[in-house]
């Protein structure tokens, strides 16, 4: 059985305020149905005790026998709805509550990548001028949110430009010090952190800097005149059938609107899995180690990108271990 403090704690840790509200008024729901319950329960014993005389219960409990019709009304009423919404609402069918909770973590972390985008466009558009006022009534977004996202102080603008050298270099650098940490890697907890960083260099060199590995497949950069020839020459090369079946697969929504709301949003994603907290306490050392080693990764990987959005260099440290 869950403790009822313990979920509460969880509610009042969310620090997403509309997830916490949300939260909170399904656990307040559920919390008063029992009392709710047993006052219905006493309602009718008292009734059933003066003979069906509804008159008579209400004044015994001090109220209108108006009052006690509209409460008996709104109950009915929503039995109503409820059943009528059970008898048409579909739901998915899973085959044990650990499936079931499976897929609501799956759709808690697909709905946080679709805020993180979310809240890096509104941003965006706060600092490129637009009217809050205007972006509320466009029906985006409430005031209450813009209040939210807004840090205090000035909104950070990224200095690089769309698919300049400098996105190339950073994932070619990513990618280097991922190899260069598998290479070195002596324990489990070394190489767990050497695949974050191999996998973050295959995403951003795949929807930020898509050129930025070609090299691997046989065209050299550095064979071409400008970046905009060797773009033409990989777009018309003709793939192998490996290649379309990556090709197939859909980019990240965010790339889409270029390479900096990506990087943006990876930012968002990469500080937030760096950042959650102290890990659990039923676990082996060697886990716990895992763990810290995957979050410290994400955490080097998001200090990273914020400096290559910043300045517009890739970081110095990464240069380095790229030369």
């Amino acid at each position: 059985m869950h403790n009822p403090l313990d979920h509460a704690a969880r509610v009042l840790a969310e620090t997403d305020p509309v997830r916490r509200f949300h939260a909170a008024e399904a656990a307040a729901e559920a919390a008063a149905a029992p009392y709710k319950q047993a006052a219905d329960d006493a309602l009718a014993e008292l009734i059933a005790q003066h003979g069906g005389n509804r008159a008579a219960a209400a004044r015994e409990l001090g109220k209108t026998r108006q009052a006690l019709y509209m409460r008996e009304k709104r109950d009915a009423e929503k039995s109503s709805s409820v059943a009528a919404a059970e008898q048409v609402q579909p739901a998915r069918r899973f085959d044990s509550p650990e499936e079931a909770e499976d897929a609501l973590r799956d759709w808690a972390l697909s709905h946080q990548e679709v805020t993180d985008r979310l809240d890096v466009l509104l941003l965006g558009a706060l600092a490129a001028g637009v009217d809050p006022v205007a972006i509320s009534e466009a029906g985006v977004v409430g005031l209450d949110m813009l209040r939210r996202i807004r840090p205090a102080g000035n909104i950070v603008v990224s200095q690089l430009d769309e698919y300049g050298p400098e996105i190339d270099d950073f994932a070619r650098a990513v990618h280097a010090r991922a190899t260069a940490l598998r290479a070195a890697a002596i324990s489990t907890a070394k190489r767990a952190a050497a695949d974050i960083w191999r996998h973050a260099a295959r995403e951003i060199a795949r929807n930020a800097a898509p050129v930025a590995l070609m090299p691997d497949h046989g065209l050299r950069k550095e064979d071409f005149g400008t970046i905009d020839e060797f773009i033409e020459a990989v777009v018309t090369r003709k793939p192998s059938k490996e290649e379309e079946a990556e090709d197939a697969k859909p980019l990240a929504p965010s790339a889409s609107a270029g390479p900096d709301a990506y990087l943006a949003a990876t930012y968002l994603a990469f500080r937030r899995e760096a950042t959650r907290g102290p890990l659990g306490s039923e676990r082996t050392p060697e886990e716990v180690a895992v763990g810290e080693a995957v979050q410290a990764a994400f955490g080097e990987l998001a200090d990273a990108i914020l400096h290559l959005r910043t300045t517009g260099q890739v970081p110095p440290a990464l240069l380095t271990e790229a030369s």
